[in-house]
């Protein structure tokens, strides 16, 4: 297909096949359950849906696609809704439903949509990857019947054009073509083929006098001509079948505009589509949709402050006539003359000025109103069209519940709870991948085998539990397993064994503290890599995702009982009503949703409580905080310190309550909360910024990270000193792990990556003391690294190692001269050198 229209197509394309694997999916996993328990509309329905994806595959040209679906499709032709699907071939599927996945992915990052693995994918699907028979025979024709076909597809988008210079020429040609491919067919032995060639020679035929006989024809004719490409097994699909279907799809609007002779009845799916009420939306489009509507918002508060402002001078305008009528009663009793004449002149135009004011106070009081409603309906709108049931995030767990817990020999039965609940899209995007990190972590490192479990006393088969629960303005994800819990002291003697703490610092770490160990950054306890664990990339990003998004996550476990994981964020991402307040100078945001109410304090109601210093509320003890320091501001004496009375904000996060010292509450107004960009993204405790109807711009505070820090657990953790860690960056696997070993072994804390950019992007969002790199990788080579890492203004202290193949002097000198502070040769990593320039070039209380 053409790359141009290939690219218009495409985001729909991508919207429509990924709801219908999802629920192909679905279907084949219903299709292996027990029959009682089953729809009577399963299989029919599956079938349905894997046709319709083929062909809009093969309507696209889109062959690895198109193959994959029609192997799913033949093997589901023999299935019996009694009988079901052997548990082998929904493991194919499944497989296959993921292939497609992965080329839809490429598909959307602008490559070519190709299915990794086809061959074994085909084979695994029960479907013969050799050359058909259709295709052996049909060799020798290869270039004449290429040359027909695109003769033939010509002539069908020629005749579907609304200006045709000489039709019956037109269609004869297109006949004669046909027919001698037909011959050429029955030659070769061919009977599929001919019978092909004959089909499209009659519709050509057909579509002679125009008219709706015509548009039908051609509508024939197009799909003959597309079964002529499949029998001919082309590499590529020919250019103008698609262009020609496309002329057909336009066909209508065409007639409709008096364009064209031809008219052309609506195809049932564009029947159903004319009483469809619901459209597609691109994310781009709501995007920039939810821009708007903040600025609508940010004006509306803009606009209601200025009506105050026209009020307030209204007020003020009539505080000067009451003075100057006064100053005239004055003037008239001492005689005033000519100057109570002056006086009386302005009180006049004085008066005539404040009722204009009052009419124009009045105005902008009702168009704030009005501006008011409009932005309140324009954000519920919004926020509908953004909110999505979860249940699109929970479904695509079962696959890949499925897959892992094959891949790993374990039985996992999965549990889905609160698909209804609807939530923001944006959240639902940004959920996915931390989503599937916390259920790939429960299966590999919290569930046991079959044999381990029945051994301990529990059943062969284990439970894990995905739900989504709503929490007033915020959810929560919980992913939840029975399997071993949690190990405190596996956490801690592998975050000593990285270098992420000394073992004195690890042992003074209560359980609670160990437990949050698991989201820091390079973190696993898997000792090899394995498809599913050991790079030490997963939990951290749910913790950065949870952040990001306004939230925070946390964990739980109960040794041999099972392990829980808590995500918590708001319902929605849209504009909020903010609580405005100040510590010292700095005026900060905290959404009104979190904080239950403000308080006054006394001195006898604050106290200390085995050293943490406490409020009584209602009768409960709550942990009592200064805000300036939770958020990294000098602390300064509080109220209550001297006698007085403190005002205080009571924080509420699910069920967990703080309070925090403020200087006093400035106000409340709607705020729309800005990200601050990847530079600020590991300040845990700014949600974003917003921009007040003042103009002035305020940091918005994440309440979740607020209160889980001010647990007792989380503030007492000792800050020690830690070992340097160090990045490894090479493109081949065998190297990198070679020398994360070698460094490992000598007590050193190990990051890798594969390439340049890879490696750059750990350095923005993971402290590292040192680089050891390749030259030669792809995107981004060593040399390149190196010079971006001593151009940048915080990194550029960082020391950085080469290790290549490359021993001239040159290239020693081009490597230093790019920045690096060592170059050594691989064959010199073997004899000890790599760690005697590591030792020589960090500091030596760190090395």
């Amino acid at each position: 297909m053409d790359p141009q229209l290939l690219r218009s197509i495409w985001p729909v394309f991508s919207a429509e096949t990924r709801e219908q694997i999802q629920a192909i999916g679905a279907k084949v996993l219903g299709l292996e359950g027990p029959s009682h328990e089953r729809e009577a509309d399963l299989l029919p329905s599956l079938k349905r849906l894997v046709h319709s994806l083929k062909g809009s595959a093969a309507s696209l040209g889109l062959d690895d696609i198109e193959q994959v679906v029609h192997a799913i499709e033949d093997g589901l032709t023999h299935i019996r809704t009694d009988d079901g699907l052997p548990r082998a071939a929904v493991e194919s599927m499944l497989r296959g439903l993921s292939g497609i996945e992965a080329a839809m992915a490429r598909g959307d990052a602008g490559q070519s949509p190709q299915v990794d693995g086809l061959a074994g994918l085909l084979k695994s699907l029960g479907r013969d990857v050799a050359m058909p028979e259709s295709a052996a025979v049909l060799s020798g024709l290869a270039a004449k019947g290429l040359e027909a076909l695109e003769l033939l597809e010509a002539a069908l988008g020629a005749l579907c054009s609304p200006d045709v210079p000489d039709r019956a020429a037109v269609v004869r040609k297109a006949m004669e073509r046909a027919r001698g491919l037909k011959l050429q067919a029955l030659e070769a032995g061919s009977a599929r083929l001919a019978t092909l060639s004959e089909s499209a020679a009659l519709g050509f035929a057909r579509m002679e006098p125009g008219g709706d006989a015509a548009s039908l024809a051609a509508s024939e004719v197009a799909g003959t001509l597309v079964d002529l490409r499949g029998q001919l097994e082309f590499e590529r699909p020919p250019q103008a079948v698609a262009r020609a279907v496309e002329t057909l799809r336009a066909a209508p609007v065409a007639v409709e505009n008096g364009a064209s002779g031809v008219a052309q009845a609506p195809a049932p799916q564009e029947a159903r589509a004319a009483t469809d009420h619901t459209v597609r939306v691109a994310v781009k489009t709501l995007d920039s949709l939810a821009l708007q509507v903040e600025l609508l918002v940010a004006g509306r508060s803009q606009q209601a402050r200025r009506s105050e402002s026209y009020r307030a001078l209204s007020d003020g305008t009539h505080e000067v006539l009451r003075q100057l009528e006064r100053a005239a009663s004055e003037l008239t009793l001492a005689g005033g003359g000519a100057a109570l004449d002056s006086l009386r002149s302005g009180v006049a135009l004085m008066r005539s000025m404040q009722k204009r004011l009052l009419e124009v106070s009045r105005e902008a009081h009702r168009d704030s109103e009005q501006l008011a409603l409009v932005a309140q309906v324009a954000r519920d709108d919004l926020r509908d069209l953004r909110m999505v049931p979860a249940s699109q995030l929970l479904e695509p767990l079962r696959r890949t519940v499925r897959e892992v817990s094959a891949r790993l020999n374990k039985d996992v039965a999965l549990d889905l709870a609160g698909g209804e609940v609807r939530l923001d899209r944006r959240i639902l995007d940004a959920l996915k991948d931390p989503l599937l990190h916390l259920v790939r972590n429960a299966i590999d490192h919290g569930l046991e085998t079959p044999d381990e479990r029945r051994a301990v006393g529990k059943p062969g088969t284990g439970r894990l539990t995905v739900r989504v629960e709503p929490r007033g303005a915020r959810i929560a994800v919980v992913v939840e397993d029975d399997g071993y819990g949690l190990s405190p002291e596996r956490v801690r003697a592998t975050a000593v064994r990285r270098g992420l703490l000394t073992e004195d610092a690890a042992a003074k770490l209560t359980d609670a503290q160990a437990a949050r160990l698991v989201f820091q950054p390079g973190f696993s306890t898997r000792e090899q890599v394995t498809a599913t664990s050991g790079r030490g990339v997963g939990l951290d990003v749910v913790q950065a995702t949870a952040a990001r998004l306004q939230g925070s996550v946390d964990v739980e476990f109960w040794a041999g009982k099972g392990t829980r994981f808590t995500v918590d964020l708001p319902l929605t991402l849209a504009a909020a009503l903010g609580l405005l307040v100040r510590t010292g100078t700095t005026v900060s945001a905290i959404p009104s949703d979190s904080v239950e109410r403000v308080l006054r304090l006394t001195p006898d109601d604050v106290g200390t409580v085995a050293g943490r210093v406490v409020a009584r509320v209602d009768g409960s003890q709550l942990t009592f905080l200064p805000l300036a320091e939770a958020i990294g501001l000098p602390r300064l004496p509080l109220a209550i310190e001297s006698g007085r009375v403190q005002t205080a904000a009571l924080v509420v996060v699910g069920g967990d309550k703080v309070l925090y010292a403020i200087d006093e509450v400035v106000g409340q107004q709607e705020i729309v909360v800005r990200s601050l960009g990847k530079h600020l993204q590991s300040v845990r405790h700014l949600a974003g910024a917003a921009v007040l109807d003042d103009g002035r711009v305020v940091p918005v505070l994440n309440a979740p990270e607020l209160v889980r820090a001010a647990r007792p657990e989380t503030r007492s953790m000792a800050t020690e000193s830690r070992r340097p860690r160090i990045l490894v960056c090479d493109d081949a696997l065998t190297t990198r792990f070679a020398m994360k070993s070698l460094l490992e072994i000598a007590g050193f804390p190990v990051v890798t990556a594969a390439d340049g950019e890879e490696a750059w992007g750990i350095l923005e969002r993971t402290s590292c003391q040192l680089v050891v790199s390749d030259w030669q990788m792809p995107r981004l080579d060593g040399v390149g690294l190196a010079r971006r890492i001593k151009s940048h203004p915080t990194l550029h202290s960082t020391p950085i190692i080469l290790v290549t193949s490359l021993d001239s002097p040159e290239d020693r000198a081009a490597g230093l001269e790019a920045g690096a502070d060592g170059y050594l040769v691989k064959r010199e990593v073997e004899r000890g050198r790599l760690l005697e320039l590591v030792r020589q070039l960090l500091p030596a209380n760190a090395a």
